[in-house]
């Protein structure tokens, strides 16, 4: 059955480890940040809902995904800053005649490159511990523009669903000093986008395709001594809770329309860390790894691996 060499990739450009401006904190009236990072993904295994339960699908050699991403901020105030990020990325089957490439269809395994999902936020800082807060607390306004993708959004090999999405995010942090030299931050991340659908007339789906998604991110760095190097633990996960599983989508018909993975519903957690090298002249370098840990109609095993180099100026006096 089709169902079972289903690969429901769409999250390969949208789930990135590459990022700037995470957790509440902002860069400062007049100052910049800019951040990029190159990028490389890798998966072979789903997990796809059946009505008996979960199976695991073994997808043969898989999709690897390579690119970079840039992430450029501004503080436009003291407490208020715009991020843009723009991600490029190439995606291909690692074997293009596989069984699945012919089985899916509608060219499902060729190669795509470009412009992928087109991010925009603007963040307000709304409470913080320099100012005697116990916390810092932020909310965003978060958008992505994803016209650019949408022409292949039928393909496995897609870099994202062809939306515009909105939505708010709220995130809460703390920073502190170690005991003698050194420091540590922690933040959580949540957020929910409203995205505005490509169709409402999907097979067997009353409600517009794709849903609306809940996502989020936790991290903790620890930078012992000087300071100058972090490390901690990370941890992602995007929820579309509207949507049909896999074997309701092949019951449905729903395999020959365009519009066939952004119907899926799914889920995804992934788990890694992230380790921080800073430079005494406002530069930083980040490597970071996820692997996916729990999937619904998703990859179970999507390794993702980013390294990226920051700068940050402030506004000359």
């Amino acid at each position: 059955m089709i169902w079972r060499t289903v690969l429901a990739t769409m999250l390969l450009g949208a789930s990135s480890v590459a990022h700037g401006g995470s957790g509440p904190w902002v860069v400062g009236a007049g100052s910049t940040s800019l951040f990029a990072a190159l990028e490389s993904q890798r998966l072979t295994v789903l997990s796809t809902q059946t009505a008996d339960g979960p199976v695991d699908v073994d997808v043969g050699e898989g999709l690897s995904a390579q690119g970079f991403k840039v992430v450029g901020t501004y503080g436009i105030q003291s407490r208020a800053e715009v991020e843009l990020a723009v991600p490029w990325y190439r995606v291909y089957a690692n074997r293009a005649d596989a069984e699945v490439c012919a089985l899916l269809g509608l060219g499902a395994c060729q190669t795509t490159q470009g412009v992928g999902l087109i991010e925009a936020r603007l963040k307000g800082l709304v409470l913080d511990e320099l100012y005697g807060a116990p916390v810092s607390l932020s909310v965003s306004l978060a958008s992505r523009y994803g016209a650019f993708t949408a022409p292949d959004r039928e393909r496995i090999t897609n870099l994202g669903e062809g939306t515009f999405d909105l939505g708010p995010e709220v995130a809460v942090g703390r920073s502190s000093a170690l005991p003698g030299k050194g420091d540590w931050s922690a933040y959580l991340q949540l957020g929910w986008r409203h995205r505005f659908a490509n169709t409402d007339n999907f097979p067997d789906l009353s409600t517009p395709v794709p849903s609306s998604e809940f996502y989020g991110e936790t991290e903790l760095l620890v930078s012992p001594g000087a300071g100058l190097v972090g490390f901690g633990p990370a941890v992602s996960g995007l929820w579309r809770p509207g949507g049909l599983d896999w074997y309701e989508l092949e019951a449905a018909g729903g395999l020959a329309d365009i519009d066939r993975f952004s119907a899926l519903k799914i889920y995804n957690v992934r788990v890694g860390g992230e380790l921080l090298l800073r430079g005494r002249s406002g530069m930083t370098l980040t490597t970071s790894v996820l692997r996916t840990v729990a999937a619904r109609n998703n990859p179970t095993d999507a390794f993702v691996f980013s390294i990226g180099l920051g700068v940050f100026r402030a506004p000359s006096s």
